[in-house]
């Protein structure tokens, strides 16, 4: 018997039209027996009463109301903390069983059909792959199944997007992180709000993949300008230990994720940050956000089947697992196999300490970058 499917709805938008098309393939779902359970869970705010409104006409969606949790700090503090604890809620409420999770959001919109084929297709589509590849024995399996997301980036590490994602029971509550006061210091600092994507994504991997504990540690140190991520990754592709990450992180990805966005218009999320001065009462002057409104020129330049060409990039999105496949099954002209298998090897042996040395010299160059570019913004 296949596994039943429960969606979690989080969150909230300010459109009712948004809300009624982006729950309308999930009521659809339902009343085809393809979902077993709706269940939209937010917080007992009555600020937010006029947005969770349109519920009220949609009998398949069971509407849970918690005690807001008291949080300090600035709002993208606050958003993280919310946010982690909004899922963690939504899952207690749940059955206990082996059940399968949609994470969702209402301003995320989908084409019914493509929404199908993943929730149908997920047996096949989520299979972990075999941990022994070119020979090299890679750390075991943290998931039991691959986890769906629409896209990830190669090389902002754990940039996944978490807008929505499909897994395991089992997997999803590791990806319910115990926030610290660090994580919340992070994400507070300058430029840094990937970190509430990577402070989900990356915390599983932490046992099985050490060299990844500092990246997280000091993610204040990876901003999230452009400008200055054109200085980092200039840094990064001359780095030895730069490399063990790309390598480390896109085996992850190929291994534990099943990364596709669809073709454009199949997903679209309607970001609030990208619709400030939007007319929400109009679908028609809403607009998508990044990676979303172009997804085919984002696949363009991942040139799978080459390593160089999307880790150059300022951000290096993938729509799908067609550049991390090819790395862990194909010859790459720009990564000679010998040169990989020893970076596979340093990654499943890096607890012994043989990467400590270019560990501390990447960081130490990460920091100068840092200085140079505050430099240049005060010269501006």
């Amino acid at each position: 018997m296949p596994a039943p499917i429960d969606v979690v709805i989080n969150g909230f938008t300010q459109s009712p039209v948004l809300m009624e098309k982006s729950l309308a393939p999930l009521r659809r779902l339902h009343h085809e027996g393809v979902v077993r359970s709706i269940r939209y869970v937010t917080w007992d705010s009555a600020q937010i009463d006029d947005c969770l409104a349109p519920l009220a006409g949609m009998s398949e969606i069971t509407l849970t109301r918690v005690p807001q949790p008291q949080v300090q700090g600035i709002r993208v503090q606050q958003g993280l903390v919310y946010q982690v604890e909004n899922l963690r809620a939504a899952l207690q409420l749940l059955p206990q069983d082996d059940s399968l999770i949609l994470k969702w959001r209402p301003d995320v919109v989908v084409k019914h059909a493509f929404l199908r084929d993943k929730l149908l297709g997920y047996d096949g589509l989520s299979r972990i792959e075999p941990r022994v590849c070119f020979g090299v024995h890679m750390p075991e399996p943290v998931f039991q199944r691959k986890v769906w997301v629409p896209w990830a980036d190669s090389n902002n590490f754990f940039y996944l997007d978490d807008s929505i994602f499909l897994g395991t029971r089992a997997d999803v509550n590791k990806l319910v992180p115990s926030l610290t006061q660090a994580d919340l210091n992070t994400i507070g600092t300058g430029n840094c709000t990937p970190y509430a994507h990577v402070v989900r994504y990356g915390t599983p991997f932490l046992a099985q993949y050490p060299l990844f504990r500092a990246y997280m540690q000091r993610y204040r140190l990876f901003r999230h300008e452009i400008d200055f991520r054109e200085l980092l990754v200039r840094c990064g592709v001359d780095d030895g230990f730069f490399w063990h990450l790309v390598i480390a992180h896109a085996w992850i990805l190929h291994s534990h994720f099943h990364v596709d966005i669809g073709a454009q218009g199949d997903l679209a999320f309607y970001a609030t940050a990208v619709n400030l001065k939007a007319d929400w009462s109009k679908f028609e002057t809403l607009r998508t956000t990044n990676p979303y409104d172009n997804v085919e020129g984002w696949r363009r330049g991942t040139v799978p089947g080459s390593v160089l060409p999307s880790i150059s990039r300022v951000y290096g999105r993938l729509m799908d697992g067609a550049w991390q496949r090819a790395l862990f099954t194909q010859e790459i002209p720009d990564l000679p196999r010998d040169m990989l298998v020893a970076l596979m090897a340093n990654i499943a042996g890096c607890a012994d300490g043989r990467l400590h040395e270019i560990e501390a010299a990447f960081y130490k160059k990460v920091e100068g970058v840092n200085r140079s570019f505050d430099l240049l913004e005060m010269a501006s």
